[in-house]
């Protein structure tokens, strides 16, 4: 999309997000559920900022971000490595596709017990979720990735006197990348939903803690403040990461103009 229709999009985006806020606001007003159980826009932000004066949001934010941090990062180095493996011998491939595709199949919450007997209350266990929620799905969208190269590139690569050992680096990732990228934002979003889960019973601190504490409290502004914030995270990061990664690789093989 050029500049025009980027800011096109945008202004259509913001007024779908006001209608929304609207609609909430008109719900809330009716009175069709009780205000305990619904509160209001205004409540959710005024219950946001207290938590931010009090000194509870950034710090929790902080923490569950440092955490997505170090967690996807290794599930990334790991599920990008056993997807190569996967897409360049068939025989593996196979095997751990169908344990992968299996393990797709759990919810992302179901990993915290078994990481609350292997690490205790400790952030290891939060990462142990990160991971194993993250790493299939960028395994398998890597490997597709691979597997579905034109033999054309790679025989071109051969001819033009590319070294086996050079052709992850130089032909095979670089043509997979586009596939690897959705990998990993699918990987990351699973991971997001494993490690606020994990936080909901594992943690003092970040954002699945917040939620844990407004449900005790029965405080439906603070567990729905902290539902929009998550919200709000999940689409800046699709916005001004994983979409500009994207838009670069489209512009790159040429789907996209540049501007």
């Amino acid at each position: 999309m050029n500049s025009e229709q980027n800011k096109r999009a945008t202004i259509v985006v913001v007024l779908f997000y006001v209608l929304i806020f609207v609609i909430w606001q008109a719900m809330f007003s009716v009175g069709l559920i009780p205000e305990y159980l619904f509160p209001s826009p205004v409540q959710v932000a005024k219950r946001l900022w207290e938590l931010g004066v009090d000194g509870y949001l950034l710090p929790s934010v902080e923490a569950t971000l440092v955490r997505m941090g170090k967690g996807f990062t290794l599930a990334a180095a790991i599920g990008l490595s056993i997807g190569l493996i996967m897409g360049v011998s068939p025989i593996i491939n196979l095997c751990l596709k169908s344990l992968f595709l299996g393990l797709q199949t759990l919810p992302t919450a179901a990993w915290v017990p078994i990481s609350l007997l292997i690490y205790g209350l400790s952030d290891q266990g939060i990462y142990f979720v990160i991971i194993m929620s993250s790493v299939p799905a960028i395994a398998i969208a890597t490997s597709t990735g691979i597997l579905h190269i034109s033999p054309l590139y790679l025989r071109a690569a051969k001819t033009l006197g590319t070294a086996w050992y050079a052709m992850p680096g130089r032909v095979i990732l670089p043509a997979a990348l586009p596939s690897i990228v959705s990998g990993l934002k699918l990987g990351w979003t699973l991971g997001w939903h494993g490690g606020v889960s994990a936080e909901l019973i594992k943690s003092t601190i970040g954002l699945g803690f917040l939620l844990y504490m407004g449900r005790e409290l029965n405080d439906a502004s603070q567990v729905m403040g902290i539902m929009v914030v998550t919200i709000l995270f999940g689409l800046l990061l699709d916005r001004f990461f994983f979409g500009i990664i994207e838009q670069r690789i489209r512009i790159r093989w040429g789907l996209e103009r540049k501007g």
